[in-house]
């Protein structure tokens, strides 16, 4: 694989900077680019990661003069040819979410000579509907591909063409971007990731991008990497949160421990005005909360949980607070002020007096884990808040200024933690999993329609690209949509399908019926197979929602000569057994085998491990596949 010397570009002033920086002043050092005189200065701030190789950049642009920059435009972080080898070249992404079946389903695409591959997300959040990750393989000698990732939680763009000679271009970066700078003023570009791979599995791609997140990106606390956690909330169970108190709050958190839950979750509705139009007032209803959320959160702590509660900053209510006491702050509403509102986090006064504000919040509360939604569409307040040369700079200062206040609370409260919700996982990306974990990844389980396969295919492909995620077992709860009973049941063919280093719990665990030694299998096989998310990955069956079909994964540590298959017989399969091809085992070892459904432990040969049939008599069906290399 060949590759261009400089793996970006752009146009200023009408002229390409192919042509441009061969005349401008370079630091070697630095990376940086300055135009000659007082202008233009373009820093490349990059990093090289080893074992595994990877190489990760993002752009930085400054007007140095003292007077307006000529027009910046067509800024493509990402402008790589590949000299790839003759034959085959394949595409491999994903769809994002949109609360659909198709959440997180892989998309497998031959790029034919003269074939082109676009892709954008929907309405400025960076996973909505399409994944910014990607893995590209080809079979040619010599056999190898490309992972790469993009980070930008706003509206990025991307092509992949082949030409008809063969060799591959990638071209990425903000979708929108023409405009002047001001002087001293500066601007970046999304963050790009490039992990190369050699040989003919193209899972060999998948994984190494996951080790290098893990190792590089990924959230920690005291040097271990952040797990989403097993949480309890009642939002469901307390009229979409707005029937939530200090007393039932208290009540139900007491109950927690005994459970295995781990973080008692207070979601939407406990602020003025309520879900969903009190947002934009971030101040404990009195009624609920006579003596504010420090009640909640000294009671988690005692009891050894922590305390997560739920914020939506960026979206703003006309009635709200904020809509009343700080319009200033807002961008996109009409003369009349109705409806929602974008909150400017491009603003800096405005993203000060937030980052204050959530700050208070968080001290008060005794917060653990901030969780930020993000339920609206921002491309059109942006688009409507640029001026004709000034194209994409509203997004461009929004999403920096987004990153400078999660910095800035992170740096405030060291130990707290970012869920990252967006609708349910529409705001997933590079820059977002370095600073949180997603563990509702997907508002589909309040959609109608939705089943347990659903959930399957979304652990398996998504967990392709983005090593911790997690969703909500919403078994036996009505959707959003038709207020209808889901058809998931509570047991553990359900909740294994939910589960996966973390699980979030919906139901009313006080309920007559209600099946708690279920849930505490569950959860205790949670917590025990949690060190295995952050091995390698692999899907033993293809990734579908099919009803007929199997689901099987497999999770593997290298370095723990062990790791789990959890298999899944659907409920119209007419297969009684399947045959996993387990990955990553030594076929000249013994290895320890347990299958959790059967209540049997066998030590057997790797090469047998790696061709094990798995039966499950009943559909539905799971079956929990442990094994260990043996000593000696």
């Amino acid at each position: 694989m060949k590759e261009a010397k400089e793996a970006f570009s752009f146009v200023y002033g009408g002229e390409k900077s192919e042509d441009l920086l061969a005349g401008w002043e370079r630091d070697e050092h630095s990376l940086t680019f300055r135009e000659p005189g007082d202008g233009l200065e373009v820093r490349c701030e990059r990093r090289t990661f080893h074992d595994p190789s990877a190489t990760d950049w993002v752009l930085w642009f400054t007007n140095r003069g003292p007077s307006e920059s000529r027009i910046l435009e067509a800024v493509l972080p990402l402008d790589m040819a590949l000299d790839v080898p003759a034959g085959d070249v394949m595409l491999h992404r994903a769809y994002g979410s949109t609360a659909t079946v198709t959440d997180f389903i892989p998309v497998d695409e031959a790029l034919e000579p003269g074939g082109t591959v676009e892709s954008a997300p929907n309405g400025g959040r960076s996973s909505d509907g399409v994944l910014p990750f990607f893995n590209m393989a080809w079979a040619g000698d010599p056999a190898g591909g490309l992972a790469w990732a993009i980070g930008w939680s706003g509206q990025w763009s991307q092509r992949v063409r082949r030409d008809e000679g063969g060799a591959v271009r990638i071209e990425a970066g903000q979708q929108t971007f023409r405009t002047k700078l001001l002087p001293g003023e500066t601007v970046r570009t999304p963050r790009i990731l490039l992990v190369p791979w050699r040989g003919l599995d193209r899972m060999r791609g998948h994984n190494l991008l996951r080790r290098v997140i893990l190792a590089h990106y990924a959230p920690r606390l005291d040097g271990e990497v952040v797990m989403p956690p097993v949480s309890q909330n009642m939002w469901f169970l307390c009229g979409e949160g707005n029937e939530t108190t200090e007393e039932n709050q208290l009540e139900r958190m007491r109950a927690m421990p005994d459970l295995g839950v781990e973080v008692e979750w207070l979601d939407a509705g406990w602020f003025e005005g309520g879900w969903p139009n009190g947002v934009g007032s971030w101040v404990p209803k009195t009624d609920h909360f006579p003596r504010g959320l420090k009640p909640l959160g000294d009671e988690a702590h005692k009891l050894g949980l922590k305390f997560l509660v739920w914020f939506e900053p960026e979206r703003v209510h006309a009635e709200s607070r904020i809509g009343k006491e700080h319009p200033e702050f807002v961008l996109g509403w009409e003369k009349e002020k109705s409806g929602n509102g974008l909150f400017n986090l491009g603003d800096p006064a405005a993203r000060e007096w937030l980052t204050d504000h959530l700050s208070g919040c968080i001290a008060d509360g005794g917060i653990d884990i901030y969780r930020t939604d993000f339920n609206i569409a921002p491309l059109p307040f942006w688009e409507g808040a640029d001026e004709p040369d000034r194209r994409g700079i509203t997004e461009n200062r929004y999403v920096t200024g987004l990153y400078a206040m999660w910095d800035e609370l992170r740096r405030r409260h060291p130990r707290l933690v970012f869920d990252n919700c967006a609708s349910g996982g529409r705001r997933i990306d590079l820059e977002m999993m370095t600073r949180s974990y997603a563990i509702s990844r997907s508002d589909s389980v309040c959609s109608g329609g939705y089943t347990a396969a659903w959930d399957q295919a979304q652990t398996a492909g998504l967990c392709l690209y983005v090593p911790l995620n997690a969703t909500l077992a919403t078994c036996g709860i009505p959707s959003l949509c038709n207020k209808k009973p889901s058809n998931v049941a509570l047991d553990p063919y359900g909740l294994r399908s939910t589960a996966t280093s973390g699980l979030g719990i919906c139901q009313d665990t006080f309920a007559a019926g209600t099946p708690t030694d279920v849930f505490k299998k569950i959860i205790e096989e949670v917590k025990s197979l949690r060190p295995y998310y952050t091995g390698d990955f692999y899907p033993l069956t293809p990734i579908n929602t099919n009803p007929d079909a199997w689901c099987a994964w497999q999770f593997d540590r290298p370095d723990l000569e062990s790791g789990f298959a959890m298999c899944f017989r659907r409920p119209e399969s007419e297969e009684a057994c399947l045959t996993l091809a387990l990955r990553g085992v030594d076929p000249n070892a013994k290895y320890e085998v347990s299958l959790s459904e059967m209540g049997e432990s066998r030590s057997v040969s790797g090469e047998e491990l790696a061709g094990l049939t798995v039966e499950i008599p009943e559909a539905p069906g799971s079956m929990l596949v442990r094994y260990r290399k043996a000593k000696g």
